[in-house]
């Protein structure tokens, strides 16, 4: 068996198909698909693909089987002619593939490698690619056979249908009676389809010209066919639909139906297809049929005439105004269709029992938009799935969206019998995803009468709201003991509670109108003892609802008052109180349907193609114009249609509406329900784009760019923009590529988005980057003659990848001006440019009076002429010999000392060698015999900060040296009697600004638009954020909620540009207000669990990097992670024990006080730091700290009667070169073991200053100087060679010093205990994997990187780097950079990536590199342990987040985080207020906030008063 190259494999899998998770695109176009018992074939021009079920490409061929290089590499090398695949058919492991070759040949193949088996069968389809054919293979009577039915020329005659028969390894004709023939002046026949059913076999066609699609029925006896019937196929009469574009057969449990999509060749309508369903149960009876069309039949005279097959009902089941494929299954006894159209679209359609459709539902869009293939497949492993395809792509497809369903009332009127409610998992699922339950009916889905879980009538009732919820009784057992309540989901208030009316299936109860509002979200919810459901609803909403909608408005809470014909909130009485019952509502939309506008016509309509976002403003003329109030939008038959009204009218004949949003298919335009409708129809496009060529612009602009992408033409501009610079500009071209002009925009290079405008909406394009202008050097004249001047002109390298056609020269000579038009551009090779100008005078051009301009857009330039003057021969002349004998002397001299030089640098090279060996001796016996193992002291009391602090810390890291003042302004403390009152105007400002900001809706807008002011910085949002996490300190819950609204609005807007790159900054409000969230819900996770190993990594962290030397200076240390902070500079050191006597500081102290204590310090450590060391070493000893600041006490050498005085810096230092000093260590002042040292305690005034400058004074580094003048003589001492790498162990041997330490903390944070993740932690990754389902991300990556993005990258990193955060300790320069290296080596264990390290890589890098593995498995195993707990019920939320509530309820001055947050709201006034005019539903806070505003101008006026 021949092996498929790597290299072609690679080169395969990289340029001809694209492979994604259940997606694979081609380089050419599908023919034909088919399905094995597990795998998937596809047939595209000249190639064969196999793949498993799940779409995982396997194998590729060619048309025969062979490994064909043409499809291997995806190149077409040429090939002529094109194959085309004709029929393709599985059938016992084996693949029967044919071609439109040359003798349109079959051939038989191998499903384990697609390789030929048999003999290749000639002449059974055409080789006209244009030629249709279907088939299939017959089992019979241990026989199998090969049923084929071909498009043949009209020649009296042609053989049309044959039965091959299987005769060893190959299929034959037996006789004549095998065939079936066409009959004289027959069109050729287009056959759609070939199929078994029974002992009957089928085949659905359509003439080539002129005469009605049909079907014909044979019967087989012994390889002889015989006609059983045939039947003209009628889907409507107006307009005839006469072409079958797909096919599919299928039983229920009322017989065997086939169902086709039909078409006209008329132009585009809503009807121009359509769906049409038939029972093909009625042919088995129409034995000795005659067949009077299209074929030659033999002996007919004893035939019977039966009636040609009808759709049923007659009519089509479905119109649409572009269908290409349909696929039927039987599921919960409802017939469902899946539908592909013409602009790449699956739908979804179910049919009721009387074959009634529902309104299509979207199931999934192809992004390019190209035509559904003709026939949809079913996964033959898992019967969820479809396979669908266009042109070049196919796509394993979910055969339902459920999870888009977030409610239980919504999931049931979706009327999708693939979709109920899940009790045990409270959501909308399919029922193969539902576990089972004891609960009643634990999964339900739509049933006829009952289309939802919770029917909500509201009445008012004497100055009371009444509510009564009617059960639908699939869910409740009515003898089941139950309550409800109303619950005000903003402010999470009960407004009334009931029980159920034994025995039924209701329950009401009633709350005052005061206690709710026209746009509160309200949630109507039962429970009983096994199961909870709940409703939403909203007053708001009641006003969309018609007279075409009535009992969906009496059913969603709200009431259709019959005297005015309006559907009403309850809030708002109807007059007389005239409510309309369901009985008054069947009359009342029955009525609104056969209401007609029989006096208006529509005669024109401005546009016939919008985008699916609508188009406001569009003009219609007509007759009585002025007489019409509402238009009707027509789609699908089977929707209902989009009613709206007239925007405004101009006159009887002119008036203007505003299209609205909608799918993306065919509209009529129609005056009434009766579908009195404008002539032509409208089409509902998408707009895309999918690149901008070049990408790249000069900054000053004018370059000319082109978009390209889908309906281009039906944008209203582009916008280039980033920040606070804007550009906005017409696109002129055609629907697949419009030009625009690139504007200037800023001095500096940058890169904008662009955006395509569309009504209100944007459409992200890509992004424009901004480079430098391009630079031409010089020029040159090539030639000049007669009629023509050539040039050549130099220009510098760059990456605008600038065309011959934008450049555009002028030579200016004696006020003329020669242009190099496009035309005479000849060669234009990256950096030079020739061109040929005609010349309009004679003589010769003057190089000293030319001047070249070179322009491109809006750039212009002018050269220098490059005029090389002539070369001084003479002068080179004398030179030379001059040269020659000065180089022949330094020869000689060289020579000379160059042999004395190598005498002396071989000596010194054994020296150097010697030294290298011994460092790197010393280097590798440290790192293997150091057993000394890092010991911290026992950590007793961990020196956790309280919350108050800890939040204060997360919340506002930027505000570290304001901490103190910050905590006093925030912290709630003991109330001060001498505290100034609060002014009126101040409380009533606090109270309006609680009422605002607890209601969600609103706060929700108020953020967006802040976010959308240019001037509300990065650290306006997180400041914003941070106050509003204090101010709702004491509801977590209502912070949560909030929360969760703000990320789905994030992650919509993520999902639609960059998915991965959601989180990873604080560039949003609801970033920010996440990382709080985090804090305040993990700090006691973070004090049970992280905290001590954390305290512990630390302590071990400074006690390892204090074992060896350290720069004073520049803070550098042996001992370290950083190679950067590596001080590799080192000397020999040792370590040295001193004696140090601290003084009495009263006469009542006890001796105690003044005892000795030891201390070690190294010979190389300065006085400063031997004073550190010295007060680090009494607090450990003591338990408590010197009562004296490290800059109060000096250090005094004792030698019997005389001692001296410790300093820094004395007369003594040393000098080094350019006076710098360096700084004074124990071993400058020769202290040894045992030494006396005294401490003193002085004034600031006594000693001198701690800070000392790079520029004066050094330590163990040296100057530059000292490094690179090792050789001077005047240098006291020899210096020792020294080489970075040689020190590079030490980072080793530091991290395994430390690595019990961070693995326990690592451990800490990514174990699970007893399977119980935190409540934070387990909410927010299960939200962020419901979103991912909702929105149908199925890359796994993406809810990985979230994940990671919004735990360990915006909580733990911060702790880590950050202990100081919630640990009372001091973070050194080193201690920071050690705890980078480790928290950089965190995150990459929840990296994706894989780190390919070479030689040369970061040793940051390679010092966890061989652990990152072993991180990445462990993190694996973290979030697949979190997914696998239990899902949290609503119930453990609420306690946990209430109880955290409780705990933080007087921890701060939340009037005080609102004060700070009004101060947004009163920059931002006017914007805020502007905004909220635009939005329904907010006339109360338009009113509270106008009411704040006064509040303010009253107070500005007191002050300036």
């Amino acid at each position: 068996m021949s092996r498929i190259p790597l290299s072609l494999l690679f080169i395969f899998m990289l340029t001809d198909p694209i492979y994604n998770e259940e997606t694979f695109r081609f380089k050419h176009p599908i023919n034909n698909i088919a399905i094995g018992r597990q795998h998937v074939i596809v047939a595209t021009e000249n190639c064969l693909y196999k793949f498993n079920h799940t779409l995982h490409w396997l194998k590729t061929t060619g048309p025969h089987g062979e490994n064909d290089k043409n499809c291997m590499e995806g190149q077409d090398s040429g090939r002529k002619p094109t194959y085309y695949n004709k029929i393709l058919l599985v059938y016992n492991d084996t693949v029967l593939t044919c071609w439109n070759d040359v003798n349109g040949t079959c051939v038989e193949l191998q499903m384990d490698n697609l390789k030929a088996v048999g003999k290749r069968v000639e002449f059974v389809v055409s080789p006209d690619p244009k030629h249709t054919a279907r088939g299939f293979i017959l089992f019979k009577e241990k026989s199998i056979y090969l049923f084929v039915a071909k498009f043949t020329n009209n020649d009296a005659g042609a053989q049309t249908i044959s039965l091959r028969t299987k005769d060893q390894d190959t299929f034959i004709i037996k006789d004549q009676e095998s065939r079936v023939s066409l009959k004289e002046n027959t069109p050729g026949l287009n056959y759609v389809d070939a199929f078994q059913w029974k002992n009957m076999f089928l085949f659905p066609y359509y003439p080539s010209v002129g005469s009605n699609a049909r079907v014909v029925v044979l019967t087989v006896d012994e390889a002889r066919l015989s006609f059983h019937t045939q039947s003209n196929l009628t889907c409507g009469s107006k307009p005839q639909r006469k072409i079958i574009l797909s096919s599919f057969a299928f039983h229920s449990s009322e017989g065997f139906f086939w169902a086709g999509i039909f078409t006209t060749n008329n132009t585009a309508s809503t009807d121009r297809t359509a769906l049409c369903i038939y029972n093909f149960t009625v042919l088995e009876a129409q034995i000795t049929s005659c067949i009077n069309h299209d074929f030659r039949v033999e002996n007919s005279d004893a035939c019977k005439n039966y009636s040609d097959i009808l759709p049923l009902h007659g009519t089509p089941a479905l119109t649409h105004g572009d269908l290409t494929a349909v696929h039927a299954k039987v599921v919960e006894r409802k017939l469902v269709f899946f539908l592909g159209t013409g602009n790449g679209k699956l739908l979804k359609v179910t049919f009721n029992s009387n074959y009634t459709a529902n309104c299509p539902e979207e199931l999934y869009s192809f992004t390019n938009e190209a035509a559904v293939f003709q026939t949809i497949h079913r996964d033959p492993v898992d019967i969820n799935y479809l396979y669908v395809a266009t042109n070049k792509e196919i796509k394993r497809q979910k055969i339902a969206n459920c999870e888009r369903h977030e409610s239980c009332n919504d999931c049931l009127s979706a009327y999708d019998p693939h979709c109920g409610w899940c009790h045990s998992v409270n959501r909308c699922t399919m029922k193969t995803e539902c576990k089972a339950s004891t609960a009643l009916g634990n999964w339900i889905a739509h049933s006829e009468g009952y289309g939802k879980c919770l029917n909500i009538k509201v009445l008012p009732k004497n100055g009371q709201i009444a509510v009564r919820i009617e059960k639908n009784p699939a869910l409740f057992d009515e003898n089941d003991p139950s309550n409800c309540e109303i619950v005000n989901k903003d402010t999470r208030e009960t407004l009334c509670t009931g029980k159920k009316e034994a025995p039924s299936l209701s329950c009401s109860c009633q709350f005052s109108q005061q206690q709710t509002y026209e746009t509160a979200s309200l949630t109507a919810a039962v429970k009983s003892n096994s199961i909870a459901i709940s409703a939403q609803f909203q007053f708001q909403k009641c006003s969309q609802y018609t007279e075409f909608s009535c009992l969906d408005c009496i059913s969603s809470g709200c009431l259709w008052c019959t005297n005015t014909s309006m559907c009403s909130s309850p809030l708002s009485k109807c007059e007389n109180e005239e409510y309309a019952d369901e009985d008054k509502c069947r009359i009342i939309e029955e009525k609104a349907a056969q209401e007609s506008s029989s006096n208006v016509t529509i005669d024109f309509v401005a546009v016939d193609r919008v985008s699916s976002v609508g188009k406001k403003n569009v003009l219609i003329t007509g007759e009585n114009l002025q007489d019409l109030s509402r238009v009707f939008l027509f789609g699908a038959s089977s929707c209902k249609p989009q009613v709206f009204t007239v925007s405004h009218h101009t006159n009887n004949t002119h008036a203007f509406i505003s299209l609205p949003p909608s799918q993306n298919e065919v509209k009529r335009l129609c005056v009434d329900f009766n579908r009195k409708c404008y002539h032509r129809s409208i089409s509902y496009e998408s707009v895309s784009c999918s690149a901008i060529v070049p990408n790249t612009v000069w900054l000053s602009g004018g370059r000319n760019l082109t978009i390209s992408g889908i309906n281009l033409d039906l944008i209203d501009n582009i916008t280039i923009s980033k920040n606070n610079l804007q550009s906005i500009s017409n696109c002129l071209g055609n629907s697949s590529h419009c030009h625009f002009m690139a504007p200037k925009l800023g001095e500096t290079k940058q890169t904008f988005n662009v955006n395509l405008t569309i009504q209100e909406m944007t459409v992200m394009c890509g992004e424009l980057i901004y480079k430098k202008n391009p630079t031409f050097s010089t020029f040159y004249i090539l030639s000049d003659n007669d009629d023509e001047v050539e040039l050549q002109i130099e220009k510098t390298k760059d990456e605008l990848e600038i065309q011959a056609h934008e450049i555009k020269i002028q030579i200016h000579f004696k006020e003329k001006v020669l242009i190099c038009e496009l035309w005479n551009v000849t060669v234009f090779i990256e950096n030079t440019i020739k061109c040929k100008a005609k010349k309009n005078f004679l003589g010769k051009v003057d190089i000293q009076k030319i001047r070249i301009e070179v322009i491109l857009g809006n750039f212009k330039t002018e050269l220098k002429r490059h005029n090389p003057s002539s070369v001084p021969y003479l002068f080179i002349l004398l030179i030379v010999p001059i040269l020659v004998i000065v180089v022949i002397a330094a020869f000689l001299i060289t020579r000379h000392k160059s042999k004395q030089l190598s005498k002396k640098l071989s000596k010194e090279l054994e020296e150097l060698e010697c030294e290298i060996r011994k460092e790197i001796r010393e280097g590798f016996a440290e790192l293997q015999t150091d057993k000394e193992v890092v010991t911290v002291e026992a950590l007793g009391t961990i020196p956790f900060f309280d919350y108050k602090h800890f939040a204060l810390n997360t919340f506002f890291p930027e505000s570290a040296k304001n901490r103190e003042d910050l905590c006093e302004k925030l912290c709630e403390n003991i109330p001060s009697p001498f505290q100034t009152r609060k002014s009126t105007q101040d409380e009533e400002i606090v109270n309006t600004l609680k009422t605002l900001f607890e209601n969600q809706n609103f706060l929700v807008l108020l953020i967006h638009t802040l976010e959308k002011q240019s001037n509300f910085s990065i650290k306006d949002r997180c400041m914003f954020a941070s106050f509003l996490t204090i101010n709702f300190q004491s509801n977590l819950l209502y912070l949560t909620g909030l929360l969760e609204r703000l990320t789905k609005d994030l992650i919509e807007q993520s999902s639609n540009k960059q998915p991965k790159l959601m989180l990873r900054r604080t560039e949003t409000v609801v970033e920010k207000l996440l990382t709080n969230w985090m804090s305040t819900c993990l700090y006691g996770f973070l004090r049970e669990s992280v905290g001590e190993p954390l305290y512990s990594l630390v302590q071990t962290l400074n006690q390892r990097i204090h074992k060896g030397p350290i720069d004073a200076l520049t803070y550098k240390a042996l001992y370290t992670l950083n190679e950067d902070w590596l001080l590799w500079q080192i000397t020999e050191f040792s370590s040295v024990e001193i004696n140090v006597y601290f003084p009495k500081t009263s006469e009542i102290e006890c001796e105690e006080t003044s005892q000795c204590l030891k201390v070690t310090v190294l010979d190389c450590d300065t006085i400063g730091q031997v004073k550190e060391k010295i007060l680090q070493s009494f607090q450990i000893i003591k338990g408590y700290s010197f009562e004296h600041p490290l800059s109060n006490i000096g250090l005094e050498l004792h030698h019997g009667q005389t001692f001296k005085e410790l300093s820094d810096i004395d007369s003594s230092n040393v000098m080094m070169e350019n006076n710098i000093k360096k700084l004074n260590t124990i071993k400058h002042y020769q202290i040894d073991n045992g030494s006396i040292i005294k401490l003193i305690v002085k004034t600031n005034g006594d000693l001198p200053d701690m800070e000392y400058s790079k520029e004066q004074y050094c330590h163990l580094e040296m100057p530059e100087s000292e490094k690179n003048e090792l050789q001077n003589p005047e240098k006291k001492g020899k210096h020792k060679f020294q080489v970075k790498e040689l020190y590079l162990t030490k980072l080793l041997s530091t991290k395994v010093a430390v690595h019990s330490a961070v693995e326990k903390v690592f451990k800490s944070i990514w174990t699970v205990p007893h399977n119980k993740p935190p409540i934070a932690i387990k909410y927010f990754f299960d939200f962020l994997d419901a979103q991912s389902e909702i929105r149908k991300i199925t890359d796994p990556d993406v809810v990985h990187i979230w994940k990671t993005n919004s735990l360990p990258l915006r909580f733990w990193i911060n702790i880590l780097k950050n202990p100081q955060f919630f640990l009372d300790i001091k973070k050194t320069v080193l201690l920071e950079i050690c705890l980078s290296v480790i928290a950089q080596a965190f995150m990459d264990g929840f990296s994706l990536a894989e780190q390919q390290l070479g030689k040369s890589a970061p040793t940051n890098k390679l010092l966890y590199a061989k652990d990152i593995s072993l991180f990445k498995e462990e993190v694996k195993t973290y979030y697949k342990e979190i997914r696998d707990a239990p899902p949290l019920s609503s119930t453990e939320l609420t306690d946990f987040l209430t109880s955290e509530s409780k705990k933080h309820t007087h921890e701060f001055k939340e009037d005080v985080a609102l004060k700070e947050l009004f101060k947004y709201i009163e920059k931002y006034f006017n914007v805020i207020i502007s905004t909220v005019e635009k939005e329904r539903g907010f006339d109360s806070e338009l009113r509270q906030l106008q009411h704040l505003k006064n509040i303010l101008e009253d107070k500005n006026k007191c002050v300036w008063e």
